[in-house]
């Protein structure tokens, strides 16, 4: 990316990305459009983009499912998906998107991982001893009737605390509290987050960046847990050497949530090579929103 290019200058060239249907395509050389990225593109956009916002806006609540969830592509998944949460989150401003908000929400609150089953229970307590973890403690899966993961269980964290108070559902606080204390049982053993389980055959796993980042978002209001604050060290420590800009764009936003110095990652970030160019419109949207952390933490529901 060129020294001249800041995040207004990102925002516009995601802007002009907006395919006719009102959303976004995963990458930019395809015609399909898809929520993760459309969801994105709208927290990334905000209403300083009105025109663009208000397009993005009407597809989302079109393609919302009967049931209340999101699909990841129009059309696909009618029994719901991930994106749910992002899409809420996306949604969270709009007066006009209140009651399909609320039906989303009532979606998510009763979405589980397959793990809260009691014969799932069993099987983790008894057969299936390979992965280390509490079934008790179970948070949201990419999709219905698979196991929970740890980013879709950080989005759907995020979504929840956004609900408006006094909208009646009295298992929303109960639900995320679930999912914390599910992020918190999974953490790798030295600090951060991979996709899904901190030990598998007896091995403990790697953290991701990424995974570890958007995880600690959700976490924002636990900083005195000793696995956050390890897992934050652990962040502060790698971000420096990442090489990816999905990476490095969701460890500014975390590390600026956890009150730690970003302006250094910043800087790395802005000086991309050919991040203005970039083909995945997630990544595009997430790097817009690191360049302007005050806000997107905002948008998330995020106190740094």
């Amino acid at each position: 990316m060129p020294s001249d290019l800041g995040a207004k200058d990102l925002r516009l060239l995601l802007a002009e990305k907006q395919l006719p249907t009102g959303g976004w395509a995963a990458l930019s050389s395809s015609p399909q459009t898809a929520l993760e990225p459309t969801a994105l593109a709208c927290v990334a956009l905000g209403f300083e983009f009105e025109p663009v916002h208000d397009r993005a806006m009407q597809f989302l609540l079109r393609a919302q499912n009967p049931n209340g969830s999101w699909p990841v592509f129009l059309g696909d998944d009618q029994e719901g998906a991930w994106v749910t949460s992002l899409v809420l989150i996306a949604l969270h401003d709009r007066v006009e998107a209140v009651p399909e908000r609320l039906k989303g929400a009532a979606w998510l609150v009763d979405s589980t991982g397959q793990e809260s089953d009691w014969l799932w229970k069993w099987k983790f307590r008894t057969t299936d001893r390979h992965v280390r973890f509490d079934p008790d403690k179970f948070g949201w899966p990419w999709v219905p009737h698979t196991c929970s993961w740890v980013v879709p269980t950080a989005f759907s964290i995020l979504a929840l605390h956004q609900l408006p108070c006094g909208c009646g559902f009295d298992a929303g606080s109960s639900r995320v509290q679930l999912g914390i204390e599910m992020l918190l049982d999974r953490a790798c053993p030295g600090g951060g987050w991979n996709a899904g389980n901190g030990v598998v055959y007896g091995v403990t796993l790697a953290p991701h960046p990424d995974d570890t980042a958007i995880a600690l978002l959700a976490l924002n209001h636990d900083r005195q847990e000793p696995v956050v604050q390890m897992s934050v060290d652990w962040l502060e420590g790698v971000a420096p050497t990442l090489s990816a800009p999905w990476s490095l764009a969701w460890s500014i936003l975390a590390l600026a949530a956890h009150q730690r110095p970003v302006e250094a990652l910043v800087q790395a970030l802005s000086h991309f090579p050919d991040a203005d160019v970039l083909e995945d419109t997630s990544t595009l949207a997430i790097a817009c929103l690191a360049l302007d952390r005050q806000r997107a933490l905002a948008a998330f529901g995020v106190t740094a």
